[in-house]
């Protein structure tokens, strides 16, 4: 019944989502943000640790890292949830797959993420932020005692309130949460991450100042007569982002086949920073050192090109061991020295001005997050908000849709997908029933297209409970006839989630015509 009223209550509950979305925005907001300062605390500690600047003999420093790798391995196996990025963790919470305990998440993230940096790894903080966000709404929600569904949103909200705090860009955060978290426009998701999203950007902002995230300035963009080189770009960064998910998942294979115990996986890695922090202490820690390094100098080709294989390949085998980190911001420094490698071998053979490449690491990153993620408007918005630079939105979209199609085109799964259908894989039943509310918008031309309800073959499990028609609310029953427009909210077992969301997309989208 509480439920029923809920999705009756109109404009007086959609005030109330706007007054926990704030408050959970604001809490959130506080968790993201200590967490980026410990990591910005641990990633100095790293780089002065591995680039002797403590003075420790290598035997000592061999001791250290595998002593606190191992202490990692041990908290990832005791709280398994906080393992890697954490996006998969909060889709599958969202679907009703998986549930994690919000306070043991949170502790666990903190610790086992801020000792990962510390290492010298290569994991990034923007993934952890959202899983951390998520959990802040989860809490609030248990609190307080709310429903399944007020929890779905204070979670939505949570997650995308991390992201904001982590990079200073609360568009970027509720298109995350639409295009990404939940793959479907909800105007109550909207109107909730949004004001998550604006309180958590407003302490961020208060903490790191009002600029962009990267300060390497906005750079005098490219002739439109050179577009044709953002196109091949494109192209590149599909096959680099292709790639991308391939060794992840790959490294991730491998690890389990080793015949060691998970727990001692992360030693890996962490003795490979040591390596790396003598021969190429560029690719250490989340990537945005390396973005920096790139952007504020000139670099040769050859040197440009193994930071971009060595960043992928230490990336792979960082995420692949199971530590708490994501691919967030490392998989945008790889898509920046892939920009930056074209943009330094075309001023080398088309002789463009060596100022000019500054675009090409800009777009990269745009064009890597979108073959990889497979959330091109995410990654327009993101790139647009972290330089600060509205006037290469056009190149950024065209490297971004390009990267899309070719990556789609190679088939390349997008990499949280894969990493929530392998989770999902370990766990063969939902760890709570409860229900799930999914919301979609009718296309025109779609099998529900001026169908009756009860003519509309809805997947099993699937209760049609509303519809918005033009800001209408209707109450369907089997005799409503659906249209074009219309904005449907169903109500779905939470075991069942996964499968009604795939059914009901297909559904909701316009129909391929035969012949």
């Amino acid at each position: 019944m509480r439920r029923y009223a809920l999705l009756t209550a109109g404009s007086r509950f959609r005030a109330h989502i706007v007054f926990q979305g704030i408050v959970v925005g604001l809490s959130a907001g506080v968790a993201s943000i200590c967490y980026r300062l410990l990591l910005e605390y641990a990633e100095e500690f790293s780089f002065r640790a591995l680039r002797g600047g403590y003075s420790l003999p290598l035997p000592a420093l061999l001791l250290l890292w595998t002593a606190v790798a191992l202490f990692i391995g041990k908290l990832m196996e005791k709280e398994p949830m906080a393992r890697g990025s954490g996006i998969p963790q909060v889709e599958g919470e969202l679907l009703g797959c998986v549930s994690m305990n919000w306070l043991r998440v949170l502790w666990a993230k903190f610790l086992g993420g801020g000792l990962a940096i510390a290492l010298g790894l290569s994991l990034g903080r923007e993934g952890p932020s959202v899983q951390i966000g998520a959990a802040v709404g989860k809490g609030l929600s248990r609190l307080q005692k709310k429903t399944k569904m007020e929890e779905k949103l204070l979670l939505s909200s949570g997650a995308s309130a991390g992201l904001a705090a982590a990079f200073n860009a609360p568009l970027s955060g509720v298109v995350f949460a639409l295009e990404e978290v939940h793959k479907s426009f909800s105007p109550l998701i909207l109107l909730s991450a949004m004001m998550a999203s604006l309180g958590a950007d407003f302490l961020s902002k208060t903490f790191f100042g009002l600029g962009p995230v990267f300060s390497f300035g906005v750079p005098a963009p490219l002739p439109l007569g050179f577009y044709g080189h953002f196109l091949v770009l494109g192209v590149l960064c599909g096959v680099g982002g292709a790639l991308f998910c391939r060794a992840i998942l790959e490294l991730q294979t491998l690890y389990a086949k080793l015949p060691i115990p998970a727990s001692f996986r992360v030693v890996i890695p962490a003795l490979v920073a040591v390596v790396a922090g003598s021969f190429l202490p560029e690719i250490l820690g989340g990537g945005h050192a390396l973005v920096e390094y790139l952007g504020h100098g000139s670099h040769p080709a050859s040197f440009i090109l193994l930071l971009f294989a060595g960043k992928l390949l230490f990336t792979a085998l960082c995420f692949g061991s199971g530590a708490a980190g994501g691919i967030f911001l490392p998989m945008l420094a790889v898509g920046a020295s892939l920009g930056a490698f074209y943009g330094t071998v075309a001023v080398q053979v088309y002789g463009l001005d060596q100022a000019l490449v500054l675009n090409f690491l800009i777009v990269g990153m745009a064009g890597f997050f979108s073959a990889v993620v497979r959330a091109p408007i995410t990654g327009i918005v993101l790139i647009t908000e972290m330089t600060g630079s509205f006037t290469h939105l056009l190149s950024v979209s065209a490297v971004a849709v390009t990267a899309y199609v070719v990556a789609d085109l190679l088939r390349a799964r997008p990499i949280y997908d894969s990493l929530l259908l392998r989770m999902l894989r370990k766990c063969d039943t939902c760890e709570e029933a409860g229900k799930v509310l999914l919301e979609g918008t009718v296309s025109s031309g779609s099998s529900l297209d001026g169908k009756r309800v009860r003519d509309a073959r809805l997947p099993a499990g699937c209760l049609l409970v509303s519809i918005d028609r033009a800001g209408e609310e209707i109450l369907p029953n089997g005799e409503t006839v659906l249209a074009a427009g219309d904005k449907i909210v169903a109500l779905v077992d939470g075991r069942r989630a996964r499968r009604v969301r795939e059914a009901l997309h297909d559904l909701l989208e316009v129909r391929r015509t035969t012949t």
